[in-house]
């Protein structure tokens, strides 16, 4: 007979305790594992990468544009980065929604996409086309592929990005109106 926490008990029982206790470890230790599988599954549903449109065709894509008095505004991103999806999520989500054309280009995609002059181009010759080295990188195009609003490369801080795009459309508006501008004839 051993005496456990003041009370008698008989080995065998004894063991039996030991092993109640055990099982109780081995449970608390897989309902905790359980629960953390479940919030790092939650995290990558979390995480998964809000939509933009791809870019299929930037010259319709910029006809699009151009008909509503607007620049085509294209995001050239990366698979799995944390700025691109913020930007996505936070800013460009709803200028979209707000009736703007808005693509994304991944830098490092190799499917043909037709280009500004109708030819076949990739992710890849856009972003070396027009010196994209750091994602996110955001232009702003009118018809015919000519950037006309300053771009805006990496995530500048966050409370301020919005007056980034905001001077950016600006410009584009502008630089619209010229295009669109009767030119004098002599």
């Amino acid at each position: 007979m051993v005496v456990w926490n003041g009370w008698a008990q008989s080995g065998q029982s004894r063991q039996a305790d030991v092993l109640r206790v055990g099982r109780k470890r081995v449970l608390r230790w897989v309902a905790a594992l359980s629960v953390a599988l479940f919030l790092a599954w939650m995290t990558g549903v979390a995480w998964a990468e809000t939509p933009l449109p791809p870019v299929r065709n930037l010259q319709q894509s910029a006809l699009k544009a151009a008909v509503k008095d607007q620049p085509l505004i294209v995001m050239f991103s990366l698979p799995n980065c944390p700025f691109c999806e913020k930007l996505r999520r936070t800013q460009y989500q709803f200028l979209a929604k707000e009736g703007y054309v808005v693509r994304q280009i991944e830098i490092t995609d190799r499917a043909e996409v037709i280009g500004f002059d109708g030819k076949p181009t990739s992710g890849v010759l856009l972003a070396k086309q027009y010196g994209i080295k750091l994602a996110p990188t955001v232009l702003f195009f009118g018809p015919g592929g000519k950037e006309i609003g300053e771009r805006i490369t990496g995530a500048p801080t966050a409370d301020f990005y919005g007056a980034f795009i905001d001077r950016a459309l600006k410009e584009s508006a502008q630089a619209l109106k010229t295009i669109k501008a009767p030119q004098p004839t002599a």
